[in-house]
């Protein structure tokens, strides 16, 4: 269990330092590696010795491969909505994009990650990991919403608040 609270506060501190290189203008590059590192922490915790789950194992990883590709789909195509790489790791881009997934929810990218790591602890069924995965989806949420207060409606104002009302956060509205 002490290993999964040293990956949480990893997390945690990813997270930070993304947001701290952000609005600060720091380096690009320690914001690629926390997201690097932010990414790759929730496949990592089904390894880890711990209790697994005892349900229809076949049917369970028939589920995370779903969910995982779905999460897929959704993560790709949202990222090729942006014009180029430098705005999906760098600044906000110049007008609010409204296409493609981003018509449907806010955050495609974000909810694209939540269905890769459920249909991952899906896949392994592993007890301390979904926990895990509990804190993470939360954590999840308040970046998005962090995001949305601190970057995207500043800089796009009523535009994104009519934006926001017509689309939900993670669900379709």
């Amino acid at each position: 269990m002490t290993i999964f609270l040293v990956l949480l506060s990893l997390f945690v501190l990813c997270l930070a330092v993304n947001w701290y290189t952000l609005l600060k203008s720091k380096s690009d590059l320690w914001r690629k590696v926390a997201i690097f590192i932010a990414l790759t922490i929730p496949i990592l915790t089904p390894f880890f010795p711990q209790p697994r789950f005892s349900l229809d194992f076949f049917w369970w990883r028939v589920a995370g491969l779903i969910a995982i590709v779905m999460g897929q789909v959704i993560f790709f195509w949202a990222k090729n909505m942006f014009s180029g790489s430098e705005e999906l790791f760098g600044d906000v881009p110049q007008e609010p994009i409204t296409a493609g997934p981003f018509q449907f929810v806010r955050h495609p990218m974000y909810l694209g990650f939540i269905f890769i790591i459920v249909g991952w602890w899906w896949l392994w069924q592993a007890i301390y990991a979904f926990y895990f995965g509990l804190f993470i989806v939360a954590l999840l949420w308040i970046q998005a919403y962090l995001e949305e207060r601190l970057l995207l409606v500043p800089k796009f104002g009523d535009k994104y608040l009519g934006y926001r009302q017509q689309t939900g956060m993670f669900w379709i509205k």
